[in-house]
């Protein structure tokens, strides 16, 4: 009889998995990477981004760490505790989604530093002498230093604050999971991937960025100025302030992740202060934007 279906399920062109073998197969590869330690739950429920991953980088090195694992990538080092870092790393050194490639040389603001993965990945080029990294949440913050300890080679051009970034300084609360710290924000439970009974309310501290950015711009005047900008909502509020304080013309690039505002609001203020914008929709609530000044 299960034959008989599974001819008739074939015929219609769906595919039938043994989902149990599967599973055992994808515990051995583990294995085989000497993740003993109960298969690590952590590699196996990543293991699809890590295999991206060593596709591109067929040295890299994995090993137990703490209560996440420790990678080596590219000559950089890192501590991850969740699948959503192993994310974060396919997003940075597989899509290279901040791949910034140019002979001038250039200062980055990381706004939305989470645990170092983009500002090491700026550190590795030498034309970026200083990057300026802002991450809000203690227990994200102190996991960047942590990486940046296992990489003084690079982290010594990184400046990092525990800070937010937004249009006005106050002290806010969010919503903070520590298998999502990438979607820590003003957002709340707008962002689909937090769990309101898992994740727990937490005060940030928010600077106005006119407050901090004037200052560091006056430090490199003969340097191009980047920000990148991924801090899950307060984008708004950031291109609003530096266009009201006419600050948008004293940056060069921008790589901003949209959230759930759509894009039409950054494209707007961009093209109007003369740069011009690459927008990517990724889904409904969100996408990236690349602009460029003329």
């Amino acid at each position: 009889m299960k034959m008989y279906l599974y001819k008739i399920f074939k015929k219609l062109g769906y595919k039938i998995s043994n989902e149990s073998k599967r599973k055992k197969e994808l515990q051995a590869q583990v294995k085989r990477l000497g993740i003993m330690k109960d298969y690590n739950k952590l590699v196996y429920r990543s293991f699809n981004f890590f295999s991206l991953i060593k596709e591109q980088y067929p040295n890299i090195i994995l090993k137990e760490h703490k209560n996440g694992v420790y990678i080596e990538i590219d000559d950089l080092k890192f501590y991850v505790e969740s699948p959503e870092e192993f994310y974060i790393l396919k997003e940075v050194f597989v899509e290279k989604d901040y791949n910034l490639l140019s002979n001038e040389s250039y200062v980055v603001f990381d706004i939305g530093m989470n645990i170092g993965i983009s500002s090491l990945f700026f550190a590795l080029k030498d034309n970026i002498t200083k990057i300026y990294s802002f991450e809000p949440v203690l227990a994200t913050y102190n996991q960047a230093l942590y990486n940046f300890d296992l990489n003084i080679k690079y982290s010594n051009k990184i400046e990092p604050f525990n800070l937010g970034l937004g249009g006005s300084t106050r002290t806010e609360k969010v919503l903070y999971d520590p298998q999502m710290k990438g979607n820590c924000g003003i957002r709340l439970e707008a962002s689909p991937n937090i769990s309101i009974d898992k994740a727990q309310e937490i005060e940030i501290q928010i600077i106005s960025i006119e407050e901090i950015i004037k200052d560091i711009f006056d430090r490199h005047v003969e340097q191009k100025i980047v920000l990148k900008i991924d801090c899950e909502g307060a984008e708004y509020e950031i291109i609003k302030k530096l266009e009201d304080q006419n600050l948008l013309m004293r940056i060069d690039v921008l790589m901003i992740e949209w959230h759930d505002k759509g894009s039409e609001i950054l494209e707007e203020a961009l093209i109007k202060s003369n740069f011009n914008v690459i927008s990517r929709v990724l889904s409904p609530i969100t996408g990236m934007i690349y602009a460029f000044k003329k």
